[in-house]
Protein backbone atom coordinates (compact mmCIF):
# COMPACT_ATOMS: atom_id res chain seq x y z
CA UNK A 1 0.00 0.00 0.00
CA UNK A 2 1.39 3.40 -0.93
CA UNK A 3 -0.30 6.77 -1.18
CA UNK A 4 3.04 8.58 -1.46
CA UNK A 5 4.73 7.06 -4.49
CA UNK A 6 7.37 8.82 -6.59
CA UNK A 7 6.58 6.77 -9.69
CA UNK A 8 3.10 8.32 -9.91
CA UNK A 9 4.64 10.99 -12.12
CA UNK A 10 4.87 8.32 -14.83
CA UNK A 11 1.07 8.42 -15.04
CA UNK A 12 1.48 11.82 -16.68
CA UNK A 13 3.54 10.84 -19.71
CA UNK A 14 1.63 13.33 -21.87
CA UNK A 15 3.05 16.26 -19.89
CA UNK A 16 6.49 14.73 -19.72
CA UNK A 17 6.58 14.45 -23.50
CA UNK A 18 5.15 17.95 -23.95
CA UNK A 19 8.09 19.37 -21.99
CA UNK A 20 10.51 17.38 -24.15
CA UNK A 21 8.89 19.00 -27.16
CA UNK A 22 9.48 22.50 -25.75
CA UNK A 23 5.89 22.85 -24.55
CA UNK A 24 5.00 24.17 -21.11
CA UNK A 25 1.97 22.28 -19.87
CA UNK A 26 0.55 23.27 -16.50
CA UNK A 27 1.79 21.42 -13.41
CA UNK A 28 -0.20 18.39 -12.30
CA UNK A 29 -0.31 19.59 -8.69
CA UNK A 30 -0.15 22.97 -6.96
CA UNK A 31 0.62 23.27 -3.26
CA UNK A 32 -1.23 26.36 -2.08
CA UNK A 33 -0.48 28.14 1.20
CA UNK A 34 -3.66 29.87 2.34
CA UNK A 35 -1.99 31.01 5.55
CA UNK A 36 1.40 31.57 7.10
CA UNK A 37 -0.12 31.37 10.58
CA UNK A 38 0.32 28.28 12.73
CA UNK A 39 -0.80 27.47 16.27
CA UNK A 40 2.10 25.04 16.83
CA UNK A 41 5.85 25.43 17.16
CA UNK A 42 6.97 21.97 15.98
CA UNK A 43 10.68 21.42 16.51
CA UNK A 44 11.07 19.82 13.08
CA UNK A 45 9.02 22.34 11.10
CA UNK A 46 10.73 23.00 7.76
CA UNK A 47 8.82 26.24 7.30
CA UNK A 48 9.05 27.84 10.74
CA UNK A 49 10.75 30.83 9.10
CA UNK A 50 7.56 31.56 7.10
CA UNK A 51 5.23 31.82 10.08
CA UNK A 52 3.65 35.24 10.54
CA UNK A 53 1.78 34.31 13.74
CA UNK A 54 2.06 31.55 16.32
CA UNK A 55 4.83 30.12 18.55
CA UNK A 56 7.54 30.24 15.89
CA UNK A 57 6.77 33.87 15.08
CA UNK A 58 7.46 34.89 18.67
CA UNK A 59 10.66 32.95 19.38
CA UNK A 60 14.20 33.27 18.03
CA UNK A 61 14.57 31.48 14.69
CA UNK A 62 17.17 31.28 11.96
CA UNK A 63 15.91 32.83 8.74
CA UNK A 64 17.30 31.85 5.34
CA UNK A 65 19.59 34.48 3.85
CA UNK A 66 17.59 37.17 2.01
CA UNK A 67 14.33 35.37 2.79
CA UNK A 68 11.31 37.08 1.19
CA UNK A 69 8.16 36.63 3.35
CA UNK A 70 5.14 35.22 1.52
CA UNK A 71 2.40 37.17 3.28
CA UNK A 72 -0.03 36.40 6.09
CA UNK A 73 -3.52 35.29 4.97
CA UNK A 74 -4.48 34.74 1.34
CA UNK A 75 -7.09 37.07 -0.16
CA UNK A 76 -10.18 34.98 -0.92
CA UNK A 77 -11.02 36.84 -4.13
CA UNK A 78 -7.50 36.30 -5.44
CA UNK A 79 -7.59 32.60 -4.53
CA UNK A 80 -10.94 32.09 -6.25
CA UNK A 81 -9.70 33.76 -9.42
CA UNK A 82 -6.46 31.80 -9.28
CA UNK A 83 -8.26 28.48 -8.80
CA UNK A 84 -10.36 29.10 -11.87
CA UNK A 85 -7.27 29.99 -13.89
CA UNK A 86 -5.23 26.96 -12.85
CA UNK A 87 -8.17 24.65 -13.54
CA UNK A 88 -8.57 26.09 -17.02
CA UNK A 89 -4.81 25.71 -17.57
CA UNK A 90 -5.01 21.98 -16.82
CA UNK A 91 -3.90 21.66 -13.20
CA UNK A 92 -5.47 18.51 -11.75
CA UNK A 93 -5.07 18.83 -7.99
CA UNK A 94 -4.56 21.32 -5.17
CA UNK A 95 -2.81 20.53 -1.90
CA UNK A 96 -3.72 22.94 0.89
CA UNK A 97 -0.48 23.13 2.80
CA UNK A 98 1.98 25.57 4.36
CA UNK A 99 3.71 27.73 5.23
CA UNK A 100 1.34 27.87 8.12
CA UNK A 101 -1.67 25.64 8.64
CA UNK A 102 -4.55 25.96 6.14
CA UNK A 103 -7.15 25.57 8.89
CA UNK A 104 -6.12 28.96 10.31
CA UNK A 105 -7.67 30.68 7.26
CA UNK A 106 -11.17 31.94 8.19
CA UNK A 107 -12.58 31.31 4.69
CA UNK A 108 -11.09 27.85 4.17
CA UNK A 109 -14.38 26.03 3.71
CA UNK A 110 -15.71 28.50 1.13
CA UNK A 111 -12.44 28.20 -0.78
CA UNK A 112 -12.52 24.39 -0.67
CA UNK A 113 -16.08 24.34 -1.99
CA UNK A 114 -15.13 26.76 -4.78
CA UNK A 115 -12.16 24.58 -5.76
CA UNK A 116 -14.51 21.61 -5.89
CA UNK A 117 -16.73 23.51 -8.32
CA UNK A 118 -13.67 24.04 -10.51
CA UNK A 119 -13.34 20.22 -10.74
CA UNK A 120 -10.04 20.25 -8.88
CA UNK A 121 -9.08 17.29 -6.71
CA UNK A 122 -7.96 18.40 -3.25
CA UNK A 123 -5.80 17.18 -0.39
CA UNK A 124 -4.62 18.79 2.84
CA UNK A 125 -1.79 18.71 5.36
CA UNK A 126 -2.82 20.00 8.78
CA UNK A 127 -2.10 19.61 12.49
CA UNK A 128 -5.81 18.89 12.94
CA UNK A 129 -6.37 20.74 16.20
CA UNK A 130 -8.55 23.57 14.87
CA UNK A 131 -11.18 21.50 13.10
CA UNK A 132 -14.81 22.29 13.93
CA UNK A 133 -17.92 20.16 13.46
CA UNK A 134 -18.67 22.04 10.23
CA UNK A 135 -15.13 21.82 8.85
CA UNK A 136 -14.90 18.12 9.68
CA UNK A 137 -17.94 17.46 7.50
CA UNK A 138 -16.97 19.73 4.60
CA UNK A 139 -13.33 18.63 4.49
CA UNK A 140 -14.09 14.99 5.17
CA UNK A 141 -16.65 14.80 2.37
CA UNK A 142 -14.96 17.09 -0.20
CA UNK A 143 -11.23 16.37 -0.04
CA UNK A 144 -9.61 13.25 -1.48
CA UNK A 145 -7.30 12.96 1.50
CA UNK A 146 -6.17 14.64 4.71
CA UNK A 147 -2.85 13.98 6.44
CA UNK A 148 -2.63 15.07 10.08
CA UNK A 149 0.93 15.72 11.27
CA UNK A 150 0.79 14.27 14.77
CA UNK A 151 4.39 13.08 15.34
CA UNK A 152 3.78 12.12 18.99
CA UNK A 153 1.84 9.41 20.82
CA UNK A 154 1.07 11.20 24.09
CA UNK A 155 0.21 14.66 25.36
CA UNK A 156 3.41 15.16 27.33
CA UNK A 157 5.69 14.58 24.34
CA UNK A 158 3.38 16.62 22.10
CA UNK A 159 3.65 19.61 24.42
CA UNK A 160 7.44 19.30 24.57
CA UNK A 161 8.06 18.90 20.85
CA UNK A 162 5.54 21.50 19.71
CA UNK A 163 5.78 24.11 22.42
CA UNK A 164 2.07 24.19 23.26
CA UNK A 165 -0.20 23.09 26.14
CA UNK A 166 -0.64 19.33 26.46
CA UNK A 167 -4.38 19.70 25.80
CA UNK A 168 -3.61 20.38 22.14
CA UNK A 169 -2.77 16.70 21.67
CA UNK A 170 -6.33 15.70 22.47
CA UNK A 171 -7.60 18.39 20.09
CA UNK A 172 -5.55 16.91 17.24
CA UNK A 173 -6.67 13.36 18.05
CA UNK A 174 -10.31 14.50 18.13
CA UNK A 175 -9.85 16.02 14.68
CA UNK A 176 -8.54 12.71 13.33
CA UNK A 177 -11.44 10.79 14.85
CA UNK A 178 -14.00 13.20 13.38
CA UNK A 179 -12.50 13.03 9.87
CA UNK A 180 -12.15 9.26 9.85
CA UNK A 181 -14.93 7.22 8.29
CA UNK A 182 -15.83 9.88 5.75
CA UNK A 183 -15.02 10.11 2.04
CA UNK A 184 -11.49 11.46 2.51
CA UNK A 185 -8.64 9.05 3.14
CA UNK A 186 -7.14 10.08 6.49
CA UNK A 187 -3.47 9.56 7.26
CA UNK A 188 -1.48 10.23 10.43
CA UNK A 189 2.09 11.37 9.89
CA UNK A 190 4.88 10.63 12.35
CA UNK A 191 8.35 12.07 11.85
CA UNK A 192 10.87 9.70 13.39
CA UNK A 193 14.09 10.74 15.11
CA UNK A 194 16.57 9.33 17.64
CA UNK A 195 14.26 9.93 20.61
CA UNK A 196 11.00 8.47 19.30
CA UNK A 197 11.58 5.86 16.58
CA UNK A 198 11.34 2.96 19.04
CA UNK A 199 7.75 4.00 19.81
CA UNK A 200 6.53 2.98 16.36
CA UNK A 201 4.28 0.20 17.75
CA UNK A 202 2.42 2.84 19.78
CA UNK A 203 2.03 4.93 16.64
CA UNK A 204 0.39 2.03 14.85
CA UNK A 205 -1.83 1.37 17.84
CA UNK A 206 -2.93 5.00 17.98
CA UNK A 207 -3.93 4.83 14.33
CA UNK A 208 -6.25 1.94 15.11
CA UNK A 209 -7.73 3.75 18.11
CA UNK A 210 -8.45 6.94 16.17
CA UNK A 211 -9.76 5.14 13.09
CA UNK A 212 -7.44 6.73 10.52
CA UNK A 213 -6.91 5.02 7.17
CA UNK A 214 -3.15 4.65 7.50
CA UNK A 215 0.04 5.78 9.23
CA UNK A 216 3.06 7.19 7.43
CA UNK A 217 6.48 6.94 9.08
CA UNK A 218 9.23 9.19 7.74
CA UNK A 219 12.61 10.37 9.02
CA UNK A 220 12.73 13.87 10.48
CA UNK A 221 15.06 15.72 8.10
CA UNK A 222 17.17 18.11 10.16
CA UNK A 223 19.09 20.93 8.52
CA UNK A 224 19.69 24.59 9.25
CA UNK A 225 17.49 27.12 7.37
CA UNK A 226 20.69 29.06 6.74
CA UNK A 227 22.36 25.99 5.19
CA UNK A 228 19.62 23.54 4.18
CA UNK A 229 21.92 21.40 2.03
CA UNK A 230 23.79 20.07 5.09
CA UNK A 231 22.44 17.59 7.66
CA UNK A 232 22.75 18.80 11.25
CA UNK A 233 22.04 15.68 13.33
CA UNK A 234 23.66 12.34 14.08
CA UNK A 235 21.81 9.81 11.91
CA UNK A 236 23.28 6.57 13.21
CA UNK A 237 20.01 5.75 14.99
CA UNK A 238 18.55 4.96 11.57
CA UNK A 239 20.44 1.66 11.28
CA UNK A 240 18.71 0.28 14.38
CA UNK A 241 15.39 1.78 13.37
CA UNK A 242 15.41 0.15 9.93
CA UNK A 243 15.62 -3.34 11.41
CA UNK A 244 12.41 -2.77 13.36
CA UNK A 245 10.62 -0.75 10.69
CA UNK A 246 10.82 -3.80 8.47
CA UNK A 247 8.26 -5.25 10.88
CA UNK A 248 6.07 -2.13 10.67
CA UNK A 249 6.15 -2.41 6.89
CA UNK A 250 4.24 -5.71 7.09
CA UNK A 251 1.13 -3.86 8.27
CA UNK A 252 -0.95 -2.92 5.18
CA UNK A 253 -2.07 0.25 6.98
CA UNK A 254 1.50 1.51 7.35
CA UNK A 255 3.41 3.48 4.77
CA UNK A 256 7.15 3.37 5.39
CA UNK A 257 9.77 3.67 2.67
CA UNK A 258 12.91 1.98 4.02
CA UNK A 259 15.01 3.39 1.17
CA UNK A 260 14.13 6.90 2.31
CA UNK A 261 15.61 6.19 5.74
CA UNK A 262 18.69 4.60 4.20
CA UNK A 263 19.22 7.52 1.87
CA UNK A 264 18.94 10.06 4.66
CA UNK A 265 21.35 8.08 6.86
CA UNK A 266 23.94 7.92 4.07
CA UNK A 267 23.27 11.32 2.53
CA UNK A 268 26.18 13.12 0.87
CA UNK A 269 24.64 14.64 -2.25
CA UNK A 270 21.92 14.14 -4.87
CA UNK A 271 22.29 11.39 -7.44
CA UNK A 272 20.96 13.69 -10.19
CA UNK A 273 22.20 17.02 -11.50
CA UNK A 274 18.90 18.54 -12.63
CA UNK A 275 15.56 19.06 -10.91
CA UNK A 276 12.73 18.32 -13.34
CA UNK A 277 10.12 17.95 -10.62
CA UNK A 278 9.38 21.66 -10.75
CA UNK A 279 7.60 21.04 -14.06
CA UNK A 280 4.89 19.02 -12.32
CA UNK A 281 4.52 20.75 -8.95
CA UNK A 282 4.40 24.44 -8.02
CA UNK A 283 3.74 26.40 -4.82
CA UNK A 284 1.65 29.52 -4.25
CA UNK A 285 2.17 31.60 -1.10
CA UNK A 286 -0.59 33.60 0.65
CA UNK A 287 0.43 36.80 -1.15
CA UNK A 288 -0.34 35.19 -4.53
CA UNK A 289 3.18 34.60 -5.79
CA UNK A 290 4.02 31.36 -7.59
CA UNK A 291 7.27 29.57 -6.71
CA UNK A 292 9.14 26.80 -8.51
CA UNK A 293 8.80 24.41 -5.58
CA UNK A 294 7.70 24.21 -1.93
CA UNK A 295 11.23 24.20 -0.53
CA UNK A 296 12.19 27.36 -2.42
CA UNK A 297 9.25 29.51 -1.41
CA UNK A 298 10.58 32.87 -0.32
CA UNK A 299 14.08 32.37 -1.78
CA UNK A 300 15.04 35.14 -4.24
CA UNK A 301 15.26 33.97 -7.83
CA UNK A 302 12.71 31.20 -7.34
CA UNK A 303 9.51 33.15 -8.02
CA UNK A 304 7.78 32.45 -11.36
CA UNK A 305 5.28 35.32 -11.13
CA UNK A 306 2.51 37.05 -9.19
CA UNK A 307 -1.21 36.23 -9.52
CA UNK A 308 -2.06 39.70 -8.24
CA UNK A 309 -0.78 41.28 -11.43
CA UNK A 310 -0.99 38.58 -14.12
CA UNK A 311 -2.77 35.39 -15.05
CA UNK A 312 -1.46 31.94 -14.23
CA UNK A 313 -1.18 31.11 -17.93
CA UNK A 314 0.97 34.19 -18.56
CA UNK A 315 3.37 33.69 -15.69
CA UNK A 316 3.77 29.96 -16.35
CA UNK A 317 5.21 30.79 -19.77
CA UNK A 318 8.28 32.11 -17.89
CA UNK A 319 8.78 28.85 -16.02
CA UNK A 320 12.45 27.77 -16.30
CA UNK A 321 11.58 24.10 -16.87
CA UNK A 322 14.47 22.80 -14.78
CA UNK A 323 16.68 23.72 -11.85
CA UNK A 324 20.38 23.00 -11.43
CA UNK A 325 21.52 25.17 -8.50
CA UNK A 326 20.96 23.07 -5.37
CA UNK A 327 23.08 25.23 -3.06
CA UNK A 328 20.01 26.43 -1.18
CA UNK A 329 17.85 23.35 -1.63
CA UNK A 330 17.07 21.19 1.39
CA UNK A 331 18.42 17.70 1.91
CA UNK A 332 15.80 15.14 0.75
CA UNK A 333 13.59 17.97 -0.52
CA UNK A 334 9.90 17.70 -1.38
CA UNK A 335 10.61 16.79 -5.02
CA UNK A 336 13.66 14.60 -4.38
CA UNK A 337 12.05 11.18 -4.85
CA UNK A 338 10.23 12.37 -7.95
CA UNK A 339 13.49 13.67 -9.38
CA UNK A 340 15.15 10.30 -8.94
CA UNK A 341 12.44 8.86 -11.19
CA UNK A 342 12.51 11.73 -13.69
CA UNK A 343 16.27 11.54 -14.11
CA UNK A 344 15.79 8.10 -15.66
CA UNK A 345 13.36 9.63 -18.15
CA UNK A 346 15.05 12.88 -19.10
CA UNK A 347 18.78 12.28 -18.64
CA UNK A 348 20.59 10.65 -21.63
CA UNK A 349 21.39 6.95 -21.30
CA UNK A 350 23.83 4.74 -23.12
CA UNK A 351 22.40 2.83 -26.13
CA UNK A 352 18.86 4.11 -25.59
CA UNK A 353 17.53 2.26 -28.64
CA UNK A 354 18.44 -1.12 -27.15
CA UNK A 355 15.74 -2.21 -24.72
Amino acid sequence: MSYIESSKVLRHVDRMMAWRGNGKPAPVTIEWDLSNRCALGCMDCHFAHTHSRGPWASRPRTLPVSFDPGGDLADETLVRRGLQQVSEAGVKAIVWSGGGDPTTHPRLLDIVEWADKQKLQQGMYTFGGLLTRESEVVLGETLSWVVVSLDCVDAETYAKEKGVPASRFRDACSGIEALSGRKAVVGISFLLHADNWMRWPEMLSLRRTLGASYVTLRPAIRTSPADPAVCTDDRQWITSAIRELQLAKKDPRVEVDISRFEEYRDWTERSYKTCYGIRFNATITPDGRVWVCPQRRGIPGSCVGDLRTESFKTLWERHPGKWTDFSRCRVMCRLHLMNETLAKVYDPQMHEAFL
